[in-house]
């Protein structure tokens, strides 16, 4: 499931809901539409995938787990802000 995508060559000028002409993990992707859904303003969306570590699952960021393949994890933790489990 590794890429050559990765978010760090994420296009600033691609939107979230335009995916990439090349091979991409599919794990990147589902995390990024779900924390859209959460949030729709892609800068913030941006900046909490490459910045933000993320207390609940081990103090790394979204973009690390994802590289990790654990984006399942970062999915689950997504659905609980979205069912109201946390803020």
């Amino acid at each position: 499931m590794t890429t050559g995508f990765c978010a760090a060559a994420w296009e600033k000028s691609r939107s979230i809901n335009e995916p990439p002409n090349r091979p991409l993990d599919m794990g990147f992707w589902s995390v990024l539409r779900l924390a859209k859904d959460i949030d729709h303003d892609e800068q913030r969306v941006r900046d909490w995938y490459l910045t933000i570590r993320i207390h609940e699952l081990g103090g790394k960021t979204a973009q690390e787990l994802v590289q990790m393949g654990e984006a399942d994890r970062v999915m689950g933790f997504l659905r609980s802000i979205r069912r109201g489990y946390r803020d």
